[in-house]
């Protein structure tokens, strides 16, 4: 039973929580409570999945259900994943230095799920992920951080003609869903969220309070050469995150890759991240029942301020969690991997 409904398992585990917080929210919070604890406790059945994009930018970004980068494959090549600054270590900062490391390197975090292109300009919009595609959130608010072309040509944080501050300006803006009433265009029900047209960088986004099982992906739409007249290509747009929680922050993790071109693909393994619930439909990846149960248990012992208890029952869910994860692998078993002159003794893959 490696996935179930946020109701499906509400209506056999609310049980094991307190009486008096025992409503559909309170269950929910107990699951955001647990389950990122959980998912950190190994690769058991589910934990895995796979996800393929354009490398061409020499970067990739891990999309927002995800948590870590397992294996990596550029253009039909496996590459080795190296720590936050590898080639930082053996080169510097020397931001001219040509040197390519095969590898995808941790980049840490990004704002958005691609960058905007350098010298083009760009409109913010949104699409809704959920049909009828023309249908906009009712609820919910969008607060967006950017800086536009018009801030450096007019001097903006400018300290001399040829210096300027990087982080001296932006213009921010908030949509409010619930008070706008515009109406999608026919080719892609795409919406404005800014009424700019030369916006060149994204600071930030959040958003609150949004719509439960409405999701939206938010857009950069090119608008052609920064600082000329508006020609649009479609081809490229680019996606700047997707909203699917009512509370949040644009984040995406981010590896840089080396000797990518414009048709290079990736193909990736990667590790789920627990996305906080907060409707009855979510779709939740559980081991087991008795996992959830003891989980749950051990979250009321801490509580209760019964650190005994809650140390029995968070035990027993380490336990529970091997044994699935050997009854789930079967006869394969993990391969030792010798490499004396390379990085050491390690386990590879899996299994």
């Amino acid at each position: 039973m490696p996935a179930l409904t946020t109701q499906q398992l509400e209506t056999t585990h609310k049980k094991y929580l307190d009486a008096s917080n025992a409503s559909p929210s309170d269950f929910w919070e107990a699951l955001n409570e647990i389950m990122p604890r959980i998912y950190k406790m190994g690769y058991w059945r589910e934990m895995l999945l796979e996800h393929s994009q354009s490398a061409k930018d020499e970067y990739i970004s891990l999309p927002p259900e995800t948590d870590s980068l397992v294996a990596g494959i550029l253009d039909n090549s496996p590459l080795p994943t190296r720590s936050l600054w590898h080639d930082y270590k053996f080169f510097g900062t020397n931001d001219q230095d040509d040197t390519i490391l095969s590898s995808f390197i941790d980049d840490g975090y990004a704002p958005t799920y691609r960058d905007l292109v350098s010298g083009s300009q760009y409109t913010i919009k949104y699409s809704s992920l959920k049909g009828p595609f023309n249908a906009r959130p009712e609820l919910g608010k969008i607060t967006i951080r950017y800086r536009q072309h018009s801030d450096a040509t007019n001097h903006h944080g400018v300290v001399h003609p040829e210096t300027k501050l990087e982080l001296s300006s932006y213009t921010e803006v908030t949509h409010d869903f619930k008070n706008s009433f515009s109406t999608g265009d026919a080719a892609g029900f795409e919406l404005a969220l800014v009424a700019d047209t030369d916006v060149t960088d994204i600071v930030s986004i959040t958003w609150s309070d949004m719509e439960a099982d409405h999701p939206i992906i938010v857009v950069a739409e090119y608008q052609g050469v920064a600082g000329e007249s508006i020609t649009t290509d479609s081809t490229k747009d680019l996606m700047l995150a997707e909203i699917n929680s009512r509370n949040g922050v644009s984040r995406y993790r981010r590896f840089r890759v080396g000797g990518t071109n414009n048709t290079s693909t990736a193909h990736l393994l990667l590790k789920r991240r627990w996305v906080d619930c907060d409707s009855a439909h979510d779709l939740i990846h559980i081991p087991s029942n008795a996992i959830i149960k003891h989980a749950l248990l051990g979250k009321l012992g801490e509580d209760n301020g019964d650190a005994q208890r809650a140390e029995y029952h968070w035990g027993l869910v380490t336990q529970l969690l091997e044994s699935d994860t050997d009854s789930y692998r079967g006869t394969a078993k993990p391969t030792l991997n010798i490499a004396p002159n390379g990085v050491g003794g390690g386990m590879l893959g899996m299994y």
